[in-house]
């Protein structure tokens, strides 16, 4: 249930260990378990968590290329899905540009 941590320093040494996920995770796993992530993370470790995806993950009707089996799974999988399950997770949640939640914008 837990999502990868980043880390990294900001002003004055302030070291900032957030939760984020996205890209292919968010395509593959399914929108329950983001959410059952993501409510884990708000309510038990009083933490906010980031979602991010790469434009090309919205676009299902993006040109295919010839790859092998691992990387079309990779970069084709529930791309025609995605969208809508941003739209539910923005829905569900609140969010805020990355700077106001670390408080440093």
């Amino acid at each position: 249930e837990r999502l990868g941590r980043a880390g990294w320093r900001g002003q004055v040494g302030q070291e900032f260990r957030i939760p984020i996920s996205g890209g292919g995770y968010l395509r593959l796993f399914p929108v329950c378990l983001i959410r059952r992530a993501i409510n884990h993370i708000n309510k038990r470790e009083g933490q906010p968590a980031v979602i991010y995806l790469h434009p090309w993950e919205i676009d299902h009707e993006q040109p295919r290329i010839r790859a092998g089996i691992k990387s079309r799974f990779r970069h084709y999988t529930n791309l025609d899905k995605t969208e809508e399950k941003v739209k539910h997770l923005l829905s569900s949640f609140n969010f805020a540009p990355i700077g106001q939640v670390l408080e440093i914008a």
